[in-house]
């Protein structure tokens, strides 16, 4: 499973991701922003943005509410 401090999730949709997009993916289901994930990650929010995008692609989902769904934090 992928550590993400401050992010926890499902493992499982995440298995195809390298881990820094794992972290992200794991923060943006729960609720944080662009810039929050920065913050807690220590990397600039274009960085955040370009990842998410991958996430995205990689998972076939379109919004970060389909990510959350995904990962089960969809409320």
């Amino acid at each position: 499973a992928v550590d993400a401090p401050g992010c926890a999730g499902a493992a499982a949709p995440l298995a195809g991701l390298t881990p820094q997009q794992a972290r992200i993916a794991r923060c943006v289901a729960e609720g944080a922003t662009n810039r929050e994930v920065a913050r807690r990650l220590s990397v600039s929010t274009r960085t955040v943005d370009h990842h998410l995008r991958n996430v995205f692609a990689a998972l076939g989902v379109r919004s970060r509410t389909e990510l959350a769904g995904l990962l089960g934090n969809g409320g």
